[in-house]
Parts: structure tokens; C-alpha cells; sequence
């Protein structure tokens, strides 16, 4: 039996049978979740600068630019693809069709990536690592609008919304477990150059990629066949379309959105900067240099905060049951920045393990963003719809999903900006002193600016316990219950 709060008595009070999401369905969709993981986050957060940097030689600076570039390509597509999937009508429903081929064309894109030829000379690298990235992203925007979208309308209930987020946090630990040992797998003796014997992240990546882009297409046909739109029948295809500016404009002035997507930018900026340097800082600083035993570590650390999350997430989940999200989310980050703060002392040659304690604590900014942030997402369509008569989970999920691509690549791109500029070369056979001491501290320091920025947009969000059940008996009293 599952409960929620009564806000007149205090006690809890039963989630109605009709607001649940079947159980199959809710495994389902949170499987599909691993298609984001592997795909993106794993890619741009920990791959991308390994891979092209120290396995073929780009500079860190030029690869956040030529992030950055890709994410400004996403500025285009998510809107369209947005916009699209809203206004979409078929017999199967205006998002499992673009979850089903978005899935297939990502995978066999994610294969082209890890395979740019080496020896072209710099133009031509880049040039081609570019047309292949946009290519590769252009197809994933088309799975994961819609399949994030899909989320946002599987129930109306304030509370189920955040059990279903609580499912996708659990399938997405178990992914990030899997996918904190890619490093390990792809700088593995099995891969390692047999002259030197020396790991060969090239070699090693490209044989892993068969794997990944395999689950990327199971998990991406699960979701699409078995999970079924909920709002499609009632809510949706019998209501008039809307143009791309149109819904820009409806989405710019949609108040709470603003909020949510201040809370997320920041919280995955700090976050991905952590991941990103934290790379290095595993290799040059704990490991001197020494690639495959920090792979070992960092899958170690993944594991780490896979175990705690897993745990953790019960809780949470309960205890929203009786607090509003808000406070939980803020919560969990102040969990972080204590977390994060230990590296001071952490961070130890001596020691390297030590490393790992931090990751205890730092999994509460992972979680909050996968636990939470959707189920808000969800009820700040609701307000949406109240305002525009809509239901635009695709254009809203579509502007919000913007930035926080955006926050990843901030993330990665200045971790290689910064990485360069702390005197970093991945060419010299040892950094230096001060390299390694700035490298450090910038790790340290610069998170926890930015989930501080985090921290003020959370207190401002408004979207309460007691709001959400005013706005969804309006919406019933106008359209009907779904």
C-alpha cells in the first residue's frame, strides 16, 4: 500500500489505485533511462576527454569548444524535436515512435564516434569529429525529448511522480555502476598496445563501443514497446496544435520552469566539473600518471555511489511523502557540499582510496537531479497546462532539457578550459607542482560556486505540496480526470 500526505489531518492517506502506474510499466520505463546514461552522460562527462585527449591527442581546450559546439546544435533540435513529438498523432502515440527509432540511430551513431580516423591532421580531425558528433546528438535528441516527455505524463499524482522518479534513480544507479567501469574495461591488459604494454584507450573504446551501443537498443525497444501515453486519449488528440514560436513563447513565460532550470544548470555544472577534472585528478595527482589503476579507482568511486544512492533513495522517496521536494533536494545538496569539502584532506597520494569517502556524500547532487527534478518537471507541465490550456510536456521538457545539455557541457567544456589553464599537458611525461596544486584547488573550489547558485533557485521554487492539488482539481473540473 502506498501513501501520501493528507494535508487537513497530517496522516497519511492512500495513493488512489487510478493515479498509479502499472508496475511493469514503471520497470519499463526506467530501464529505458540507461539510453541517456551511456549515451551522453557517460560520454561527455567521463569518454570524451580520455579518449580524444590522451588517446588521440586533441588539446582539452579545443574538445570543450567543439562540445560547445555540439550543444549549441542541440539548441536548434530539442525545440524542433520538442515541438514535434507535441504534435504528433498516430495509433501508437505521439512519443514511443521517436523513442523507438531515436534509440536505433543513436546506437549506430555512438559506433561512428569512437572510430575518427587518426592521421588526418587537425582541421580535418576536428572538422570530422564535429560532423559525426552532430549526426550522433541530432538522433539522440530524437529519443530523449520524446522519452523524457513520455515521463511527465504517466501520472497526475504529486506523490507517484516522484515513486516512478524513484524507480528511474535506481535503474540509473545501477547503469552509472556499469558505466563508472568502462574506463577499467577499455584500459584493460586485454586492449593494452602489444609493444609497450601500455593501456590503449583507442583500441579499448572502440572494441567496448559494440557493447554499449547493443544496450542502447534493447533498453530503447523496451521503453518504446511497453509503456503506453497516458494523456494521449483524454488530454491530448482531440486539442489543436501549436507552432514551434508559438510554444518558444509559452514556454519562456512559464514561470516555475525558469526556477526548475536554475536549480538544474547549476547543480549539473558543478557536477559535471567535478566528474571532469576529477578524471585528472585521480590520474596525475593520486596515480602519477598511471591511467588503468585510476580507471580501477574511479570505478570503485561509481560503485560507491551507486551502494549509497541505492540506499539513500528509499528514504528520500519516503520522506517526500511528507516534506515538499524542495526541502529534500536541498537537503541532499547540503549532503554534497560537505561531501565535496572533504577532498581537502581526501586527496592524498599516500592514501588514494581515501578518495572514495567523498563519493558517500557527493551522490546526493547525482540524486537529486534523477530523483526529483523529474517528478517537478511533471508538475510544473501541470501549471502549464493550466495557463496555456496545452498539454506540451515535449516543448517544455524540450526548453528545460536545453539548458541543462548546456550545464553538461559547461561542465565538460571548462573542465578542459580550466585544465589548460592550471598548465596541464597531457604530452609532458610528468606535470609539474604548480600544475598539479592549481588542478587541485580548481576541482575543489569551483563546485561548490556553482551548486551555492544552485541552492538560492531552490529556495525560490514555487510549485508546493499544497499548490500542485489546487492546480490538478482545476485542471480535472476543466478537462476531466486522466
Amino acid at each position: 500500500m502506498v501513501f501520501s500526505r493528507n494535508k487537513q489531518s497530517g496522516s497519511p492517506s492512500r495513493i488512489p489505485d487510478a493515479d498509479r502506474i502499472p508496475l511493469p510499466q514503471k520497470a519499463a520505463f526506467s530501464f529505458g533511462y540507461g539510453v541517456d546514461y551511456l549515451a551522453a552522460g557517460l560520454t561527455t562527462s567521463i569518454l570524451w576527454m580520455p579518449f580524444f585527449n590522451i588517446g588521440l591527442g586533441i588539446s582539452p581546450m579545443l574538445l570543450g569548444v567543439m562540445l560547445m559546439v555540439l550543444r549549441a546544435w542541440d539548441a536548434l533540435t530539442d525545440p524542433i524535436m520538442g515541438n514535434i513529438s507535441d504534435n504528433t498523432r498516430t495509433r501508437f502515440g505521439r512519443r514511443r515512435p521517436y523513442i523507438l527509432i531515436g534509440a536505433l540511430l543513436t546506437a549506430a551513431l555512438y559506433l561512428c564516434l569512437w572510430r575518427i580516423p587518426e592521421g588526418l591532421g587537425a582541421v580535418k580531425q576536428f572538422t570530422t569529429l564535429c560532423i559525426v558528433g552532430i549526426l550522433f546528438f541530432t538522433c539522440f535528441t530524437m529519443w530523449s525529448i520524446p522519452f523524457y516527455s513520455l515521463q511527465m505524463e504517466l501520472t497526475p499524482n504529486y506523490d507517484e511522480r516522484t515513486r516512478l522518479s524513484a524507480w528511474v534513480a535506481i535503474s540509473g544507479k545501477f547503469i552509472y555502476l556499469c558505466g563508472g567501469w568502462v574506463m577499467a574495461l577499455a584500459t584493460c591488459k586485454l586492449f593494452a598496445d602489444p609493444e609497450t604494454g601500455e593501456a590503449d584507450i583507442v583500441a579499448g573504446m572502440q572494441a567496448t563501443s559494440w557493447l554499449i551501443a547493443i544496450v542502447i537498443v534493447i533498453m530503447g525497444l523496451v521503453t518504446a514497446i511497453f509503456v503506453k501515453e497516458r494523456y494521449y486519449e483524454t488530454a491530448t488528440v482531440n486539442r489543436k496544435s501549436s507552432g514551434l514560436i508559438d510554444s518558444i513563447k509559452e514556454s519562456l513565460h512559464c514561470a516555475p520552469l525558469w526556477y526548475l532550470i536554475g536549480i538544474s544548470f547549476f547543480l549539473i555544472a558543478g557536477s559535471s566539473i567535478s566528474n571532469t577534472l576529477g578524471q585528472y585528478v585521480s590520474i596525475y595527482i593520486l596515480f602519477d600518471g598511471d591511467l588503468s589503476a585510476a580507471s580501477v579507482l574511479n570505478g570503485w568511486r561509481s560503485t560507491g555511489v551507486m551502494v549509497i544512492g541505492i540506499i539513500s533513495i528509499p528514504v528520500w522517496t519516503w520522506l517526500s511523502e511528507y516534506l515538499d521536494k524542495k526541502i529534500i533536494v536541498s537537503c541532499m545538496l547540503a549532503g554534497t557540499f560537505l561531501g565535496h569539502t572533504l577532498n581537502v584532506i581526501f586527496i592524498n597520494p599516500d592514501m588514494p582510496y581515501l578518495w572514495l569517502i567523498s563519493s558517500v556524500f557527493e551522490s546526493g547532487a547525482i540524486g537529486a537531479v534523477w530523483l526529483f527534478l523529474p517528478s517537478m518537471k511533471a508538475d510544473v507541465a501541470d501549471y502549464d497546462e493550466l495557463d496555456t490550456d496545452q498539454r506540451r510536456e515535449g516543448s517544455l521538457n524540450a526548453f528545460y532539457s536545453w539548458f541543462v545539455k548546456v550545464a553538461f557541457t559547461v561542465g565538460a567544456g571548462m573542465g578542459g578550459f580550466i585544465l589548460q589553464s592550471t598548465g596541464f599537458d597531457a604530452n609532458l611525461d610528468a606535470q609539474s607542482a604548480e600544475a598539479l596544486f592549481r588542478m587541485k584547488w580548481v576541482y575543489i573550489l569551483l563546485p561548490l560556486v556553482l551548486w551555492s547558485l544552485s541552492l538560492y533557485f531552490i529556495i525560490r521554487y514555487p510549485l508546493k505540496r499544497d499548490r500542485m492539488g489546487e492546480i490538478r482539481s482545476e485542471l480535472e473540473m476543466r478537462r476531466g480526470q486522466v
